[in-house]
This record gives C-alpha cells, structure tokens and sequence, in this order.
C-alpha cells in the first residue's frame, strides 16, 4: 500500500472507532510506530482535528465530519464474495442486515459497476458448511508454533491467491494461462482455460475451468496455481456451461464424490474440525454411530485421514474411498509384519 492511500485509510480507521492506537495502526498496516507517527502528523498538517491522549490512543474531534464515504468496484466484489461464505456461517436475522448493507453498497455503484457485480454474482458458489475458516496453514504450523497470536493470525488468513484476477478473467471472460501444481502428482503444468466460475468447499477456494490441454472442465485450487497470466483473448459467454450447471453435475462427477461414513460414537468425538478439510456437508445421528457425508476430490488423501479411525468408521457410500482404504491397509499390514 502506498503513503498515500495507507493515511486515507488511516483517516477512516479514525472515523469508524472512538479511539485508535498506534500499535493498532502499525500492526494492522505492517509498518513501524515512526511511520504512523508521520502520517498522523501529515493528517493534521492537512487540517484533520486529530486530537491524542498518553496511554490512550488517537481520536477525531467530534465536530470533524468526513464526506460520504465511496466504494471502488473492488470493495464491492470483495463484499459479495465475503456475502457468498457467510451464508451458512451467520443466522438469518444477521444474514438480512449484510444482504441489506451489500445491496445499500450496490446502490451507489454506477451502472457499469452494478453490471459487473451482477455478473460476477452469477460466477460464484459455495458449497454450504457450518464453517469456512481455513486451518490448514494452522495444523502445518502447529507443531512448531510457539507464538500464540502469530498462530491465532495465521488462522485467519486464506493460502489461497489470486482471487482478484479470477475475478477480472470471470467477468470479462478472457483467456487465462497458468502453471498448476496438481496435488497427486506434485508437478507443474502450464495450462490455458477458459473459467466459468470460483468454488469454495473443503477451506479452499477453486477456480473452475475449461481446461484447452484435457479438453474438459477441470478444477484448479487456487493456493496450488504458481503463476497467472490473463490473456488478450476473449472467449464467447454461450460456448461453455454456467457454474451452476457445473455444480449440479459434479455430484456424479468423477473428480468430487459423494462419501457417505458411519462413525461409532466414540469416533466421531475425534472428528470435530478435520472433517471441514474434506468437503464435510451434513451429520445425522443414528442408534448406531453419526453419520456423515462428504465430497472429496481427492479419496486417497481422505482415505489416509480416515486411517486413524482404525475399526471406528465404515464406509456406506463411496467405492473409491473403499479401495483406498483397503489398498493402504494391506500396505500397512505389510509393513509392520515385515
């Protein structure tokens, strides 16, 4: 962020709390004490009444009044990306009053940004969850994270990448090039797609794509692309299917299958977290266990996470976690015999 903008922020940081410290400041634009320092004298050389107390922090005199305040058309998409992940994640009565203050935002956009909105709405799903915060950074560090709000930062804040130029290829329908570190194999691939929507299930957010190498859709997680490249070219909206037709058909699709597993009560205490990490959608009880159901792209990886569970977990539905999980037990069962 550059000097300028990061005081404007600063202005309306001012604006929106009572009282604001400097360490506040510096901690949330990742600078020093002596560059906020400079920019809170730069405010009030600029006439802002920014009145200080020791101890306390910065204020703004309340006589002080900033114009109505504008939003970049970047602002708003981010917005309605963040309405799509709070939809199974707030009540409803929360969930009307963002829907109320998204569309007051949407209000003020001139009518090309309302279009852009528009379309970028119809280009983003989210499988629902009763949670979308990303833990996988967290459980990679856990072991040698001693820092507990280092830790606690890292929770919070998504791997995933290039977010804004999947927004831009989406709505504009240009051409992208990219090189993908598939997860199987843990090699890179330059590939050329055509996207038709964002995805966001098991903590991670997906670009959905037609793929010009396989010649068919293929989904690309966003923290495994290397590089990104939007290209000149544009390709027509009608020749490829909407994401909503994708979604509809990926259930019976090879590459996202429905699992449905039996935990015995005692297993299914354990599960808790992780199974957000593996398309986790809904839990029933029964007399005899909890069952769950999930969808996974990825049935060894899963597979290998249910291992832990020994004789604590059956498999009701999906055949390809069957052959995983028997294929790696038999491997299992040899190693420790030799």
């Amino acid at each position: 962020m550059n000097r300028f903008d990061r005081v404007t922020s600063i202005l309306l940081l001012l604006q929106t709390r009572s009282v604001v410290t400097a360490q506040y400041l510096s901690e949330y634009f990742d600078v020093s004490d002596r560059t906020i320092y400079r920019d809170i004298r730069t405010l009030e050389t600029a006439g802002v009444p920014i009145g200080s107390e020791a101890g306390v922090g910065y204020f703004l005199e309340k006589s002080y009044h900033l114009p109505p305040v504008s939003f970049t058309l970047d602002e708003a998409a981010s917005l309605l990306l963040g309405e799509k992940l709070l939809v199974s994640s707030l009540d409803a009565d929360s969930l009307k009053d963002f829907k109320q203050a998204l569309n007051k935002i949407k209000a003020v956009v001139d009518r090309q940004g309302k279009d852009y909105l528009s379309s970028f709405d119809t280009d983003v799903e989210v499988l629902p969850t009763s949670s979308h915060f990303p833990i996988d950074e967290f459980n990679q560090n856990s072991s040698i994270e001693c820092d507990p709000e280092r830790t606690q930062k890292k929770t919070q804040e998504s791997s995933d990448r290039w977010l804004r130029e999947c927004r831009d290829a989406l709505v504009h329908r240009k051409v992208i090039e990219i090189d993908y570190a598939a997860f199987s194999s843990q090699k890179q691939t330059k590939r050329c797609l055509e996207p038709i929507g964002l995805f966001y299930y098991s903590w991670h957010w997906h670009l959905v794509a037609w793929c010009r190498l396989r010649c068919a859709y293929r989904d690309f997680r966003l923290d495994r692309i290397m590089s990104f490249v939007t290209q000149a070219e544009q390709f027509p909206r009608h020749s490829r299917i909407t994401l909503q037709q994708y979604v509809n058909e990926k259930s019976g699709h090879d590459e996202l299958q429905e699992v449905e597993l039996l935990f015995t009560p005692d297993a299914a205490r354990y599960v808790q977290e992780q199974r957000y990490m593996f398309g986790f959608l809904d839990e029933e009880t029964l007399p005899d266990g909890v069952k769950m159901r999930f969808l996974t792209h990825l049935p060894e990886y899963m597979a290998r996470w249910l291992l832990q569970y020994t004789d604590g977990v059956r498999v009701i539905k999906g055949d390809s976690i069957r052959k995983e999980l028997q294929k790696l037990s038999a491997q299992l069962a040899a190693h420790w015999r030799d």
